[in-house]
């Protein structure tokens, strides 16, 4: 375009004004909303044309997204009302748990106590048999060390009197015979 041609079309498109225009003389015109108008017709299309697919793609996805995050939510949210609903039943039933803790923890210690008792009366018992068994056996021993004592006693004291009250016939006598029931045994 030519700068004639260019004049022409400002007068035309300017309403015959020029381009220097004093602030106070200006009075808005066509032009003043035309070219805007057109600046963003341009912007507009440039944008449709090559932005419309990954916005459309990007609102799309954020969609699913939310969509998605929004589910996740409400079964956090519902799991959380169950374990709510479950803590308040389990915290409405914890005086009888208490209870029937209190009582099985009753019956386990009861049920120690007799068995320890009964294993303890059978220890005593053992133990008494055992004291019983071992007192009769040194009772036993002590009788025969008594009884070997005076039996040694005995033949100590039996030994002087003997010896006082055999004579030499009577110790030839005894040779006799004990020769001779030496030679029956053979």
């Amino acid at each position: 375009m030519s700068v004639r041609s260019r004049a022409r079309w400002r007068a035309w498109w300017w309403d015959g004004r020029s381009e220097v225009v004093e602030p106070a003389a200006h009075h808005a015109g066509i032009a003043d909303l035309l070219f805007p108008a057109i600046n963003f017709s341009i912007f507009a299309y440039v944008i449709v044309r090559f932005l419309a697919a990954p916005i459309r793609e990007f609102f799309r996805d954020r969609t699913e997204r939310l969509r998605d995050e929004l589910e996740v939510g409400a079964r956090a949210r519902e799991q959380a009302a169950r374990l709510r609903a479950q803590i308040e039943h389990d915290l409405a039933e914890l005086p009888g748990e208490q209870a029937r803790l209190k009582a099985d923890l009753l019956a386990t210690a009861e049920k120690a106590r007799a068995t320890l008792l009964t294993q303890g009366r059978e220890a005593a018992e053992r133990i008494r048999a055992d004291a019983r068994l071992v007192a009769d056996q040194e009772t036993q021993a002590a009788q025969r060390a008594v009884r070997a004592e005076v039996v040694e006693e005995a033949i100590r004291q039996a030994i002087p009197l003997v010896k006082a009250a055999l004579t030499p016939d009577d110790q030839a006598r005894f040779v006799r015979e004990f020769v001779e029931s030496v030679g029956h045994a053979q």
